[in-house]
C-alpha cells in the first residue's frame, strides 16, 4: 500500500495578525488534499481526493475532512507497521554509505525494483525456461500454473513500495508475469540443489552452473526479493523432494556457506539423503528469500535475555577495540562448534581476571559480505526499535557492529585473521576495512552487541582489584622480563661459584 504525503494548503505569513488571518479566510477557501489507495482491476492504485471548504466551515465538511485524516493514518499504520515484517522493503538511507555492489544486482533482476535494468537482458530468458520447467514439472497446463499466481498477486502487489522506480511495472500487465517467471526462476534455482541435472534442461542447468555465484548472491539482496507467498504457490505444484520442505537443502547450503563450508557442486547431488542439518521451524512464515535464509542463519537467542548492568548505571561506552580487549585481559576466540551462526556472542569468564570473547568465525567473501549488510539491512527496516523486541531480531546488525568497532586499522584484520576470527579468503584486508567502515557509521546497535559491552564492563567492575597489577605488569613486561633474566644469569652465577667452593 502506497500513499504520498498530504499537505494543507494555506497561505503562510508571519506578519500577518490574527484579524488579518481571519479577514483573508472569510474570502478564500481551505484546501485539503491527500493521496489514497484505492483497489481496481488494475491493482492498487493512488487515488487523489481534494476537499475545499469554506472559511466558516459546516458540521458535514469537518466530518469529511475528519474521515480523510483516519483513512489517511489507517493507510500510513497498515504501511509501516501492520506489515512491517513482510514488506519489500528498501535498502535504508542509513547504509548510504555502503558500496552499490552490495545491493544492486547485475545479473537477474528479482521483483519491480531492479527490473529492466540493462546488462540482465540473458537472465530474462532463462526466466522463461524456467518456467517452462516449472510446467513440466508440475504436470498442469502452462494457463494453470499462470492462474494460480495470479490468484496471490493482490496480496504480492500490496507488499511493494510504490514509487517512482519501481511505479511502471506494478500494473498488471507487466507484474503479473514478471511474479510468475520471476517466482519460477526462484523455484527452479533452489530444486538444483537436490534434483538430478538430468532431470532438468540442459540450457539451465549450464546457465545455473556458469553463473552460481552471481546467482545466488544478488537473490540474496533486500531489494531484489518477491514475496514468499508467490514462491509458496509455485512450489505446491511441484514434485516432492527428499524433505517435506523443497527448499530446505538450500538452506542449508547457504548457512554452510556463510560458515565457509559450502559444499562443492559437484558433490551436492551426493548428499540428498542428509538434507537434514536444519531444524525447520512449521510455524515460521518468511516475507521473502532472504527472510527465510537469515531466520535459519541466525538461530535462537537461548541466552537470558535480560543482561543488566546495577540500577542507574549505563554503559559508559558503546564500542571496544582490540587493543581495549586486550588490556583488560580478554582474548578473542573464534566459536567453531555451534549451531547458531550468528546469534552465539557470548563472554565467558576463567581464571584470575581473564575472559574469552566467543564469536563465531567471520568468512568474509563477496556473497558473504552481500549477505550480511542486506540481512543487517532488513532488520533495521521491519524492526524500529531493537530495545523492545528479542535479541534475534538484531542479531546480524550486532554481529556486524562487534566487527565494526573491532576493525578501525587494517593491522586490526591481519590480527583477527591470525587469532582466526576472520576466517578464510574473500575480501582483502582493505576492503574488509572499507566494507565495516561504511556499516558502523550509522547502524543502530543490537541487543547482542549491546549484551556483550554491559557483560565487559561488569568484568571490569568486578575484577577491577585484579585489573590494576595486571595492567601494571603488561606495561612493563619488558622490564620484568629483563630483570628476571639477570636474577637468572645472577642464580646461575651464584650457584657455579657455590659449586667451585665445596669442591
Amino acid at each position: 500500500m502506497s500513499m504520498e504525503a498530504s499537505s494543507w494548503v494555506v497561505p503562510c505569513y508571519s506578519g500577518w495578525s490574527m484579524e488579518e488571518a481571519a479577514a483573508w479566510s472569510s474570502d478564500h477557501r481551505i484546501s485539503f488534499q491527500t493521496s489514497l489507495p484505492s483497489g481496481s482491476d488494475s491493482g492498487m492504485q493512488l487515488q487523489v481526493v481534494e476537499y475545499a471548504a469554506p472559511a466558516t466551515p459546516t458540521h458535514d465538511t469537518c466530518t469529511d475532512q475528519d474521515q480523510v485524516l483516519k483513512e489517511v493514518v489507517q493507510a500510513f499504520n497498515a504501511d509501516y507497521l501492520d506489515i512491517m515484517e513482510k514488506k519489500m522493503h528498501r535498502f535504508p538511507p542509513s547504509l548510504v554509505d555502503v558500496d552499490g555492489r552490495y545491493k544492486v544486482p547485475v545479473t537477474v533482476a528479482i521483483g519491480p525494483y531492479h527490473h529492466g535494468h540493462p546488462g540482465m537482458l540473458e537472465a530474462e530468458r532463462v526466466k522463461h525456461v524456467a518456467a517452462s520447467q516449472c510446467v513440466t514439472d508440475s504436470g498442469r497446463s502452462l494457463q494453470e500454473l499462470y492462474s494460480v499466481v495470479c490468484s496471490v498477486s493482490d496480496d504480492a502487489r500490496s507488499l511493494y513500495y510504490h514509487n517512482e522506480a519501481a511505479g511502471k511495472y506494478m500494473g498488471n500487465d507487466d507484474f503479473l508475469p514478471m511474479m510468475f517467471f520471476d517466482g519460477c526462476f526462484l523455484v527452479q534455482f533452489m530444486r538444483w540443489y537436490y534434483v538430478h541435472d538430468d532431470e532438468f534442461d540442459q540450457a539451465l542447468v549450464s546457465y545455473f552452473y556458469a553463473n552460481f555465484e552471481r546467482i545466488y548472491t544478488d537473490i540474496m539482496m533486500l531489494e531484489n526479493q518477491i514475496p514468499w507467498v508467490v514462491v509458496e504457490t509455485i512450489f505446491r505444484f511441484m514434485p516432492p523432494g527428499p524433505s517435506p520442505w523443497p527448499w530446505e537443502m538450500f538452506v542449508a547450503a547457504m548457512r554452510r556457506g556463510l560458515k565457509n563450508q559450502m559444499v562443492d557442486q559437484a558433490l551436492k547431488k551426493e548428499m540428498v539423503g542428509d538434507v537434514h542439518d536444519i531444524d525447520v521451524d512449521p510455524d515460521y512464515e518468511p516475507p521473502h528469500l532472504l527472510g527465510l535464509v537469515r531466520f535459519y542463519i541466525v538461530g535462537n537467542y537461548d541466552k537470558d535475555n535480560n543482561v543488566q548492568l546495577p540500577s542507574g548505571e549505563k554503559p559508559t561506552s558503546s564500542s571496544i577495540s582490540v587493543a581495549e580487549l586486550a588490556d583488560v585481559g580478554i582474548t578473542l576466540v573464534p566459536k567453531k562448534e555451534t549451531e547458531a551462526v550468528l546469534v552465539d556472542m557470548r563472554l565467558q569468564p576463567k581464571w584470575g581476571c581473564f575472559s574469552d570473547l566467543f564469536v563465531p568465525p567471520l568468512c568474509l567473501t563477496e556473497a558473504n559480505a552481500t549477505w550480511l549488510v542486506n540481512m543487517a539491512a532488513f532488520e533495521l527496516c521491519r524492526t524500529p526499535d531493537f530495545d523492545n523486541v528479542g535479541a534475534e531480531n538484531s542479531a546480524v546488525c550486532s554481529y556486524l557492529h562487534l566487527f565494526a568497532m573491532l576493525l578501525d586499522q587494517k593491522e586490526h584484520v591481519h590480527d583477527l585473521r591470525k587469532k582466526k576470527v576472520i576466517d578464510g579468503g574473500g575480501l582483502t584486508s582493505k576492503a574488509t576495512l572499507e566494507y565495516f567502515t561504511s556499516i558502523g557509521k550509522n547502524m543502530r546497535i543490537g541487543k547482542c552487541y549491546l549484551d556483550i559491552i554491559i557483560e565487559i564492563q561488569k568484568f571490569k567492575r568486578e575484577r577491577s582489584f585484579l585489573l590494576k597489577p595486571y595492567r601494571f605488569f603488561m606495561k612493563n613486561r619488558t622490564k620484568f622480563m629483563a630483570v628476571i633474566s639477570i636474577i637468572g644469569v645472577v642464580i646461575g652465577i651464584l650457584s657455579s661459584l657455590q659449586a667451585l667452593k665445596q669442591r
